[in-house]
């Protein structure tokens, strides 16, 4: 049972509710702290404010406008570090500086000096494995719907009639393209194409005169690069395709894109590897020419894990049977050892039967190298 507040409690707490504290009210009337705050809210008693002032200070020390400037705009601390330095909280200090007049920075110029003092705190983190990055990532996601939502009501309500309607208006009875429409509605041109297919409002054939240029009807047909650039000009222009080739390779295999994913004598000897604590690098990018499957860079050692059938295992394949992929693949191979020897690196290479049958020997052999050059 809730016990009644008689008339000598209530006199009581009228007179000495606003110079005195709540825990020193609850002591002599014996009631609890909700009670007397409760009471108070219903009597609409208010406490005096020098007196709340006074109560509420928990510092030892007096914090000086000096002080304050000396940490914040010369050294250039956060808020939170200034805190951190005179043992106090964050919102004392917060308040002091609104007190003095000392003007905060702003979120960019904050964050701008985090980064330049702490490095960028998300490396390496995603909206899968970080709940704070999958927040905002989910704030960003849902403020992009909405601001979405809402142009595309303002062009509703401008142009009088629904959006896929005038979209489809602007495109096919307007004849604009859709960087037009895009510029027009001041909407990116990517989300007008997802629009339109979203809503099923189909493609003019814009190619049909390119279409119908296709074989023999094509003016360049059958002309070879010298023909069309020159000597010199074809020669660039093959050299310019190869090394773009040759890096979109490099870069889809470091990044394990299609269609170079990691086989699974790869998968083995990393699993392996990290049984043991071994530090390795996988897809090891060297001087932009090779991509190596896994690299110990502190000793210079490269481990390369062989397919039986496209690197030709003398142990299964005759070397005189092999075919053009393969004598391919053992050339690369000889002049990639090349190479990495001539650059200080050591190479040992695995084939497929070696990692499948003696997986434990082959990581014993990476290990007692890995000692012997320690």
């Amino acid at each position: 049972m809730i016990k009644k507040w008689s008339k000598k409690e209530i006199e009581f707490l009228k007179g000495n509710y606003s110079k005195n504290k709540d825990k020193e009210l609850s002591k002599k009337i014996n009631r609890s702290l909700k009670g007397i705050s409760y009471m108070a809210w219903k009597l609409r008693l208010k406490k005096d404010k020098d007196f709340y002032c006074k109560s509420r200070r928990h510092l030892n020390f007096e914090i000086k406008k000096r002080q304050l400037i000396k940490l914040y705009i010369k050294e250039k601390n956060s808020i939170r570090d200034c805190a951190k330095k005179l043992k106090i909280s964050k919102n004392t200090v917060d308040y002091y500086l609104k007190k003095f007049n000392i003007q905060t920075r702003n979120k960019s110029e904050s964050s701008r000096g985090a980064f330049k003092k702490y490095g960028n705190w998300c490396i390496g983190l995603t909206k899968d494995t970080d709940k704070r990055l999958m927040r905002s990532f989910k704030k960003l996601s849902q403020t992009c719907k909405r601001k979405r939502m809402e142009k595309i009501n303002k062009i509703e309500v401008g142009f009088k009639m629904p959006f896929p309607k005038n979209l489809n208006y602007l495109y096919w009875d307007k004849k604009l393209t859709q960087e037009k429409i895009s510029h027009q509605l001041k909407i990116d041109r990517k989300i007008i194409i997802d629009l339109m297919r979203k809503y099923k409002i189909n493609l003019r054939p814009n190619y049909e005169y390119i279409n119908s240029l296709k074989g023999k009807n094509h003016p360049l047909y059958g002309k070879t690069w010298e023909e069309i650039y020159g000597l010199e000009g074809a020669k660039e222009r093959r050299k310019f395709f190869s090394e773009f080739s040759r890096k979109m390779v490099i870069k889809r295999i470091k990044n394990n894109e299609f269609p170079f994913f990691n086989t699974k004598i790869e998968i083995a000897m990393a699993n392996e590897m990290k049984k043991r604590h071994i530090y390795f690098v996988s897809q090891f990018e060297v001087d932009g020419k090779f991509v190596c499957d896994f690299a110990i860079p502190s000793i210079k050692l490269i481990v390369e894990c062989d397919g039986d059938y496209w690197h030709g295992n003398p142990l299964i394949y005759n070397k005189n049977n092999l075919n053009k992929i393969q004598i391919g693949k053992i050339q690369r191979d000889k002049f990639k050892d090349k190479y990495l020897k001539r650059k200080g690196w050591k190479v040992i290479r695995f084939y497929e039967s070696d990692i499948k049958n003696k997986l434990i020997n082959c990581v014993d052999q990476i290990e007692n190298i890995i000692n012997n050059r320690l």
